[in-house]
This record gives C-alpha cells, structure tokens and sequence, in this order.
C-alpha cells in the first residue's frame, strides 16, 4: 500500500536580516511516518520546523497540508501540535489542566471542516493568485481575478456555515440515537420495580411479625436462627435498592445526554469527554495518577511527558518535536527515545522530530533529512543515510567516517593507499575520482603478513564495548574500532571487505 502524503514544503526560502537561513528547499512527508531533520546547529532545521507549524512565514514557497496550501493559516487553526524544547508548561496549573488546555479553548472539528471546504477551492485560488501576480496581467484583469477570489472566500464561509449546521443535526441525531435505547430500557426496568410496591409492604409487614416474634424472651437461640434467612431477603425486598439504581442511573443518563447535546451544538468536548481524553493521553505517557501533580513538582523527564500528552490529547494530524530531550541526562534521554518511538507507533499520527544529536535520529527515525546551511543533503532510512552517505558532510556527521580520496579502476575495483581493493559500486567511469568511504567499525585487523594496509598506533582510547584505535597509515591517521587492545607504536594489519567499501563522488 503506497504511503499517503501529507505535508510538503515546495521550493521554501527564509532569510533574517539578508542571511539565507532555508535555501528552496523542497521535501514531503508521508503519513504515519517518523521523521527527523539533523545537523549542525544554524542548518535550518528549526526553521523549517517552525514554518511547518506556522510559527514562521517562508519569503517565498509553499507549505502544503493534504493538498492545500497553508501559508496563510495560523497556527492555532492548523491539525499540528508542537512540544517546544522547554517543554511550556503552565506553572499555575496542575497536571490535568496542562493537557486539558488545548481541549477547553480549540475545536479540532470545526479547524477540520474548514480545511475540508478550502480544499475544493484550493487549485482555482492558487491558480488565480499566480495570474495575480504575473507582470504580464493586464489591471482590468486583476480587478477581476481580485473578485474572484473575494467570491471564493465568501463562498467557503457560506459552505462552512452550511457544513456546520448540517454536522450539528447529525451529532444530534447520534447523540439521540445513542440514548433513547438506553433511556427506554431503563423506563421499563423502572416500571416493572413499581409493580413490585405490594411486595414491599408485605415484606416490611413480615420483618415487624418476626421482630415482634424475636422480642419475646421465651425464644431461645435456635428459634432464633431459624429466621435468618428469611430476614436478609425480606430486608433486600424492603429497601427497594435495585428501584434507587435503576433511577440513579437514568438521572446520570439524562445528565450525560444534556452534556453531549450542549457539546454537539458548539463542536466542542464536554467535561466528562475532556477527563476521558486526558485520562487516555496521560496513560500513553505513563503518568497515571499523576493529575492533579503540580509542575514544579515533577522531574524534567516527568514535565516532558506532560507536554507529550498536551501535545497528542485532540489528536493533531502531525506532531512537532523541538530537541524535547535536550535537557535530559543521558540515561533518560535514552529511555525516552525508544518510549517516543513506540508512543507514535501507538498514536498512529506524523512525528517530525529536530535534533542534532545523530544517534538519537539514527535510534528513533523512518526517516532522516539532513540538512547543512538551509539545504538538504540526504533524505533516506536511517540504514542508507549510515552505509550510504551521498557526501563527506552526511558520511562526517552521521558517525564517524574514514574517507580517502581514491581512483576507480573499473569492474568493482578502486585504487586508495596505493592498493587494490575490490568494492560494490558501479557507477563510476573507469579512472574517475571518488572518496572512499569506510566506517571505523568495518576494518579488520589481521596479522601483518596478510595485511592490505598497516598502520601504526598513535592513541587509542576505551569506549567500554570497544576500543577506538587511530592508527598512522603512510601519513593519514585512520580511526579503527575494535574489540581487542593495541598498544601506541604497535604497528597493525588492516584490510576491509568489498561490501564495506562505500564510494561517493567527488564534487570539490
């Protein structure tokens, strides 16, 4: 089944103050998906982020959500929640209230229905607005096309208002649906216990008799006894408790029927539908029970959960993640990297996640967009982004790289370090440039006489599961990971197999 788009950026350019912060920057995202933008602090990544969730505005370019475009959209009306990097949590309210927020002043149903009436119009508006502001277009022309698209816009009002009126009657009629099976059952239940009123006088009647009969001293504590049983039902009849149920419960069914019927009729939760959701959202973060925590109570691993479910609580259509774990310790922001990975598993909806940490991108993501001064350059799994780096600043960024300058020799065969290795890539020309991409982890270590190259020791350092060895190879110093300890000034064999050697080409 082939992956449904959902938000692209076309041909986006942002400058601050004549510096080019987003340089056309072209990119699309699929449903469902995990995505995240890396690099360096200053490539843009956050930019980008915040044009997506409508915090910022492109110089030019479009941002498009389900085929429509967004630019003018501000953010509070857009299907897209963010969890900023300090997390924004209101102190002076309590755990519940935080994620309760965004429930109590915002209809996602009625933000839904806008965008769903713009989409029919989308093409024609955008079609008139390049006409617009096309030199060519004459000034009576403009007049028109001006109208035109004020005829649009009123249009789409009065759409709306007919869309809206018509979703009301139906939640009407659902919630009408939902509770008169359940209000009639209830009535009947009810009547059939008043029929019972004769039963319960006698029964009252028989529990004075046995009273009276048990008051007498005469009786001993086997006659007693004997009335036991029949006490405990007369007592269940007397009391009529299933005619106090049953009424209580139509009372809260008639309750609940007002509340959802007040809910209906202004497209928002009501309180009882606002506590279920939140309950939901802060199980999916592990903080149940912790509703009524104050903020300033809680751990920083603990507030970043709230500002999760905050964030996921109306289900949005795309989350926005800002280095959330920035300003965790390093064993919890380990744990909470696979705990947001399974989480968007769970919620089903588009995580597009910024940080500059290449683990975390290679640990959480489908997939990774890096990115270097505003433009980007790879898009691809995780897998391919680590073994087949398309240039030196994917391969050095993401892990560490070796990268050699080389010459291929043609038939899967390239010339680095004045030998011959055999490699996997073939598209080359024979004779052509290229770097030779090996990952430190990717050499093997033999014994000198079978070695390919050999390097000697300059330092070596212990990384607990292994060594990081830099080794000296004719002049250029080789990062070598490796299970087995070396001494500085050993000299060491290397080789690497064919299916390790990455090739890229060389623009420079």
């Amino acid at each position: 089944m082939e992956n449904k788009k959902l938000i692209e950026l076309r041909g986006i350019h942002k400058e601050y103050n004549g510096n080019v912060v987003i340089e056309n920057l072209n990119l699309y995202i699929n449903e469902n998906e995990f995505v995240t933008l890396v690099g360096p602090s200053g490539c843009g990544k956050t930019t980008t982020l915040r044009m997506i969730g409508g915090f910022e505005d492109p110089d030019y370019g479009q941002v498009i959500l389900d085929g429509v475009v967004i630019n003018n959209l501000p953010a509070h009306l857009r299907p897209i929640n963010t969890v900023f990097q300090r997390y924004a949590l209101f102190p002076h309210l309590n755990v519940f209230d935080n994620v309760a927020f965004g429930l109590r002043n915002f209809s996602r149903t009625m933000s839904d229905l806008k965008t769903k009436v713009a989409r029919k119009y989308e093409s024609e508006r955008i079609e008139l607005a390049l006409k617009l502001q096309n030199k060519n277009t004459s000034k009576e022309e403009k007049i028109q096309i001006k109208a035109k698209l004020k005829e649009i816009k009123l249009n789409i009002k009065s759409e709306v208002q007919v869309e809206k009126g018509n979703l009301i009657a139906k939640k009407l009629e659902q919630v009408e649906n939902k509770y008169a099976p359940i209000i009639k059952k209830l009535d009947e239940e009810i009547d059939i216990e008043w029929e019972k009123d004769d039963e319960v006088k006698k029964a009252k009647e028989r529990i004075k008799e046995i009273d009276a009969i048990l008051a007498d001293d005469k009786i001993d504590a086997k006659q007693a006894k004997a009335y036991d049983e029949e006490l405990k039902r007369l007592k269940k009849v007397a009391k009529w408790t299933e005619l106090a149920r049953l009424e209580q419960e139509k009372k809260q069914a008639l309750k609940d029927k007002a509340l959802e019927i007040k809910s209906a009729k202004s497209l928002m939760m009501n309180k009882k539908q606002i506590k279920e959701a939140v309950l939901e959202a802060l199980k999916l973060v592990k903080l149940e029970g912790y509703e009524n925590r104050k903020i300033d109570s809680m751990s920083g691993g603990q507030q970043q959960r709230v500002a999760i479910a905050r964030a996921i609580v109306n289900k949005p259509r795309i989350l926005l993640l800002d280095e959330p774990l920035s300003a965790l310790d390093l064993k919890l922001r380990q744990e909470m990297q696979y705990e947001l990975k399974e989480l968007q598993r769970q919620v089903g909806i588009t995580f597009i996640f910024v940080t500059h940490d290449q683990e975390e991108a290679l640990t959480m993501s489908d997939t990774i967009v890096v990115m270097d001064k505003g433009v980007i350059q790879q898009i691809g799994r995780p897998m391919d982004i680590y073994n087949e780096p398309k240039n030196r600043f994917v391969a050095n960024f993401i892990g560490e790289s070796n990268i050699i300058r080389g010459v291929y020799q043609g038939d899967k065969k390239v010339l680095f370090m004045n030998q011959v290795f055999d490699c996997v890539d073939e598209n080359f020309t024979k004779g052509e440039l290229c770097d030779v991409v090996i990952r430190p982890e990717d050499f093997d270590r033999v014994e000198l006489d079978k070695a390919k190259l050999i390097g000697v020791v300059t330092d070596i350092v212990f990384k607990g599961v292994h060594f990081e060895i830099c080794a000296d190879v004719n002049g250029m110093e080789f990062v070598i990971h490796d299970y087995e300890i070396a001494k500085v000034g050993d000299k060491i064999g290397l080789n690497v197999d064919p299916y390790e050697i990455h090739l890229m080409k060389v623009y420079d």
